[in-house]
């Protein structure tokens, strides 16, 4: 009985060691982060940095050639309609200049007096020349005198009459030339109101930009300052040509990383229809188009050319399986993900549709509540146990 039990105690023996060595042998579990597929709502949303800006500003420019005078308005300020923003006065000439416009001005002056006189002559000859038709009517009337000489003498009363219609509008020439040798010296004396001309703002608003600070000569139309209708903001984002094909006017825009805590609504108005080429922070060459966006509220510290971080909703869709983008990897031009069974890691190739920065849309090669592996390393492999 003995030597039977000391027959089976080194095969025992040599199984335990076995065992022990399989044991010792064997992989341990890998610690992973997880997630469970779920049912849900995918929003499908394309992102891009953008900035505020007026929306419809006005740019008010100089509506004459003159000097505009300094101003105590600054960039921020808010205006009202009709309020006084930028003053302009009529340049003032140089001495010759001045001497030469001085004479001009005298000799029209001069000419005005002479074709008036001239003028006063030619009125009182036809005055002459009509009382002696009348006188040659009533003669000829009597049989005094023939019809003849009577016309003779209504030729006399035209012609006299022409020259005071000659000299009447030469008077009229030398009248405007007066005026516009006067309008010469305008500016000549700029302490004189009359001669400065006031610019009104044309709505009411913020100043956002001057371009023109300091006192000097402007040819009219100089852009002087740009002011905000309202202080009404729009929202300008340059979106890739291919990104920008899938927005439309309506959609929502969903705004952040412009300074506050809250995320902010907007709706996009319109997509420019022309395009640009941009370079980019690499050194490609991108077309890019402008969206334009109104925000639905917006907060009263939030000014024009602020940075901020728009999301535009192009799509949503309900009642799909997701599953976290961080669980799924490409492999010969096919999506997988490594799905948690008993403790193990199984490789399953699956089929995904639209997704965004967090989840995808996946078929039915999962379902809900199946556990997937978060950021698998290269340790992951298929059957390799994990622990979470």
């Amino acid at each position: 009985m003995q030597a039977i039990q000391k027959k089976w105690v080194i095969p025992v023996l040599l199984l335990a060691a076995v065992g022990i060595i399989a044991l010792n042998l064997r992989p341990s579990a890998i610690d992973v982060d997880v997630a469970s597929i779920t049912n849900g709502t995918l929003t499908i949303t394309i992102e891009d940095q953008g900035q505020t800006r007026a929306k419809d500003p006005f740019i008010v420019a100089a509506p004459i050639y003159g000097r505009i005078l300094r101003s105590n308005l600054r960039e921020g300020d808010s205006v009202t309609t009709g309020q006084v923003i930028a003053r302009i006065a009529l340049p003032q000439e140089d001495t010759r200049t001045q001497a030469v416009l001085d004479a001009n001005l005298r000799a029209a002056q001069a000419r005005y007096e002479m074709v008036s006189a001239e003028l006063m002559e030619a009125e009182a000859a036809y005055e002459r020349a009509l009382r002696e038709e009348n006188r040659r009517q009533q003669l000829v009337e009597d049989g005094l005198i023939s019809t003849e000489e009577r016309e003779n003498y209504r030729q006399l009363s035209i012609a006299a009459e022409v020259r005071v219609m000659s000299l009447s509008a030469s008077q009229e020439v030398v009248a405007a030339e007066v005026e516009s040798a006067r309008s010469r010296l305008l500016g000549q004396g700029n302490d004189d109101e009359s001669l400065v001309q006031n610019l009104l703002s044309p709505v009411d608003g913020t100043i956002f930009r001057l371009f023109e600070r300091n006192e000097r000569i402007l040819n009219a139309g100089t852009p002087l300052m740009s002011i905000s209708d309202h202080d009404e903001l729009e929202i300008i984002v340059d979106l890739l040509t291919q990104d920008a094909v899938r927005v439309q006017a309506g959609d929502r825009m969903l705004v952040s990383g412009w300074g506050g805590d809250e995320v902010l609504e907007a709706e996009v108005s319109y997509i420019e229809p022309e395009a640009f080429t941009k370079i980019s922070a690499l050194g490609v060459e991108e077309q890019r188009v402008n969206v334009i966006a109104e925000f639905t509220d917006r907060p009263e510290n939030l000014g024009g050319g602020y940075r901020i971080e728009a999301s535009i909703i192009v799509d949503e869709l309900d009642g799909v399986l997701l599953i976290p983008t961080s669980a799924i990897f490409q492999q010969n031009n096919f999506w997988y993900t490594y799905v948690v069974e008993d403790g193990t890691a199984m490789l399953r190739a699956i089929e995904i549709g639209q997704r965004n920065q967090e989840f995808a849309q996946v078929s039915g090669q999962l379902q809900a509540g199946e556990t997937v592996i978060l950021y698998p390393s290269d340790l992951i492999n298929n059957g390799v146990p994990v622990d979470f």
